[in-house]
């Protein structure tokens, strides 16, 4: 039962990173990052407010001349970011200047797990040498006055 429940907190701390894709390739469900040009940021006002320029979240639809998504988060031109809950934001396609894939990265998460591992080792050693708060002697104190 531990090694399932260590096995799924690896699972969830895994590493992600985004790739630059054409909208043709984004595929419907796929997890996406748009940026918008600055008419666009300008265009969608009405859904998203003032300055939105880049949109997380799934692609849920596609046509000719617009992408339809549930969005989970929200970055302003001033940096700000939000959080959303799937709200559906309809985008002209004319209004993105980049859309990237969201993918799973084996070798981030296989070097981030790796630390933990070694950092736990570390830890593990020093508790058992008994020399992790003071006491680098490791006798015990007040010996040797």
């Amino acid at each position: 039962m531990k090694m399932r429940f260590v096995g799924v907190l690896l699972l969830l701390c895994g590493c992600y990173s985004y790739k630059n894709t054409v909208v043709s390739d984004a595929g419907i469900m796929a997890p996406v990052r748009v940026e918008l040009t600055e008419a666009g940021a300008q265009e969608i006002t009405s859904q998203v407010g003032p300055r939105g320029s880049v949109l997380e979240g799934v692609l849920t639809s596609k046509s000719e001349s617009s992408l339809i998504f549930g969005v989970t988060g929200l970055t302003r031109l001033n940096g700000v970011e939000e959080t959303w809950h799937g709200e559906r934001v309809t985008v002209p396609r004319s209004s993105v200047s980049r859309i990237q894939l969201r993918k799973f990265s084996a070798f981030n998460t296989g070097l981030f797990i790796a630390g933990l591992v070694a950092g736990g080792l570390l830890v593990k050693t020093a508790a058992e040498s008994g020399n992790i708060i003071g006491n680098p002697s490791g006798g015990t104190p007040g010996t040797g006055q």
